[in-house]
């Protein structure tokens, strides 16, 4: 081989090599992933009660109507149309007052039925169950359950679509990532904005302090939102207890709620 040969060859492995190097690796689950019980005991302690405050629900409810605010979601012409015909509805609603109908049984559709995202933004108690190969939430809203497949599965190719979805999920240091898809076309995504049936809801938990938890999210609907939205709701620990929650289509004409913000 002539030298000249040599130092071309040398060049091209040089550049492989650096390929190599610098090319990003894919994520991998790292730390214990909870496959046994041996492994649950190094996982992070999310015991006890998690609820957000209801300050920071009712705020958000309001500045997430806001199209002038950047961190609302960004809407398509379907999702904007959508919307429209949503808040048209709620203002004919507000107009008739005392004279509209009282709420029928049998009404609670997908709009107000526990489902995700909605089922994780209302000030609502949520426990944790750490079990091999599963993380199960406990959401006292509609007493519902979502189960966190945490057992290195992949979705399922052709899954019914639920209310709450199929999660899976994996450990990353000591956020737990989680994917979730097969949701149910129509479920809300934010107030008046119904999802297309195409939504993907990537959530990463972590405990940022002994008694607060964050849940940083990402949602992807291609029919519903120009772009992923995303957001962060923090949760504190409470000592206020569990109260069961179920949807009766507010035929008490109050609609009132215990308020579980954990006392200051």
């Amino acid at each position: 081989m002539s030298s000249h040969t040599g130092t071309v060859a040398s060049g091209i492995f040089a550049i492989s090599l650096a390929v190599c190097v610098v090319a990003p690796a894919a994520a991998q689950p790292t730390g214990p992933q909870g496959d046994s019980y041996a492994s649950i005991v190094m996982l992070p302690d999310w015991s006890g009660t998690w609820v957000r405050p209801w300050a920071d629900f009712e705020a958000e409810n309001t500045s997430w109507r806001d199209p002038a605010n950047p961190n609302a979601p960004k809407l398509t012409e379907a999702g904007i149309k959508a919307q429209e015909a949503a808040q048209r509805i709620s203002r004919e609603t507000l107009v008739k007052g005392a004279t509209a109908p009282a709420p029928q049984a049998g009404t609670c559709g997908p709009g107000v039925r526990p489902s995700v995202p909605g089922v994780m933004k209302v000030p609502f108690g949520i426990e944790f169950l750490f079990t091999p190969g599963r993380v199960t939430m406990l959401l006292e809203v509609g007493s519902s359950i979502r189960r966190i497949h945490t057992d290195g599965r992949r979705h399922t190719t052709d899954a019914d679509p639920t209310y709450l979805g199929e999660s899976l999920g994996h450990w990353e240091g000591d956020t737990l990532v989680v994917d979730t898809t097969s949701i149910k076309e129509g479920v809300s995504l934010a107030p008046g904005i119904r999802s297309s049936g195409k939504m993907r809801l990537v959530e990463r938990m972590r405990r940022i302090e002994p008694a607060r938890l964050q849940i940083d999210t990402l949602i992807e609907d291609p029919v519903v939102l120009r772009e992923p939205w995303r957001y962060s709701m923090t949760y504190q620990r409470s000592t206020v207890g569990w109260m069961e929650q179920e949807c009766d289509s507010d035929r008490d004409g109050r609609d009132q709620e215990p308020d579980l913000t954990p006392p200051k």
